[in-house]
């Protein structure tokens, strides 16, 4: 495979810390910046019971304290069962 010139993609974990959640998206805080409008799969830990979402990438500003980036997040995927769970999760923690 000498001579080729092919492209990729890299698929990894980062570590995030979340500022902010709402049944429409989330704010996070990343090490690294994520490209505006890209759609990525995130998991979110609600008190130990992990769910998936994939989420669109809205904004993107460097922190204002620290390294890292605030990133604002759309939800465009859920699954049901995890649609239920995040729901009463944000109505618990609303209040």
């Amino acid at each position: 495979m000498t001579g080729l010139l092919a492209r990729g993609q890299v698929r990894a974990q980062v570590p995030v810390r979340l500022l902010d959640l709402s049944m429409g998206g989330a704010l996070l805080v990343l090490p690294a910046s994520l490209e505006k409008g890209g759609i990525y799969d995130f998991a979110i830990d609600l008190e130990g019971d992990r769910m998936w979402v994939q989420g669109e990438v809205r904004h993107v500003h460097p922190a204002e304290r620290g390294a890292g980036f605030h990133v604002g997040v759309q939800f465009v995927g859920i699954d049901p069962q995890d649609e239920k769970r995040l729901r009463e999760y944000v109505e618990t923690h609303s209040r």
